[in-house]
């Protein structure tokens, strides 16, 4: 959906933003909430992103797992299990966002949750993740692009920022291409595992489309 600005010769995280690729956008945004080691998992064009790294220099320790095969959000987890913590932050290198790492960190672990995923309300629901909350913010349900049929699920949706505990690595097997919203969330689901929404309305916005590219770049120039 962006190949009109990429055209299919650099990956999507190397697109300019303002001043910078988004890549170095989300790094920032990492390190200023002290995450110093940091992984990053590439596909496609994944050679590009090894060579914006090497040629910078981070206040952080970056490591590059290159897939053979694409293996989605979830299956790029099982390729880097040996460099995973217990608990770790998850953030997409197409998504631009101001949300406070610090006090999502706070929530997920006052709430013991196996897995915190940030929601807020949509501007496009028909074509996102709806997520449904129960009073004590516990998603008992993952809708995902409901199309037309939003208005009956809500527009909260989640943000593709996640922070879990290694344990998810139970519900993704080795070698299979799957999704962490579409397959592994509502797996853990049936199982009862504590998934919170962290609500708030701070900055996030995925880089999609060539419009909501746009929207990005004119919130950085203001």
């Amino acid at each position: 959906r962006l190949q009109s600005l990429t055209e299919d010769v650099i990956p999507k995280p190397l697109i300019h933003v303002h001043t910078k690729p988004l890549l170095d956008h989300v790094i920032d945004h990492a390190i200023k909430y002290s995450y110093d080691n940091i992984i990053i998992c590439t596909g496609h064009l994944g050679h590009k992103i090894q060579e914006h790294i090497d040629k910078n220099h981070y206040p952080a320790v970056i490591t590059i797992s290159q897939e053979e095969n694409s293996l989605g959000t979830a299956g790029a987890l099982r390729l880097i299990k040996d460099l995973l913590e217990d608990e770790f932050i998850i953030l997409y290198g197409d998504i631009y966002t101001t949300i406070n790492l610090k006090k999502m960190l706070q929530s997920h672990k006052r709430k013991k949750a196996d897995v915190t995923i940030a929601v807020h309300t949509s501007e496009h629901p028909q074509d996102s993740t709806v997520a449904k909350l129960n009073k004590q913010g516990k998603i008992v349900e993952m809708i995902e692009k409901p199309g037309d049929d939003w208005e009956q699920y809500g527009n909260l949706t989640q943000t593709s920022l996640y922070i879990v505990k290694k344990d998810i690595l139970n519900f993704i097997p080795e070698g299979q291409s799957l999704d962490l919203a579409k397959d592994v969330f509502p797996a853990m689901l049936k199982k009862n595992k504590n998934i919170f929404g962290y609500q708030t309305e701070e900055y996030a916005k995925d880089m999609g489309t060539p419009e909501r590219y746009n929207k990005v770049v004119k919130l950085l120039q203001t």
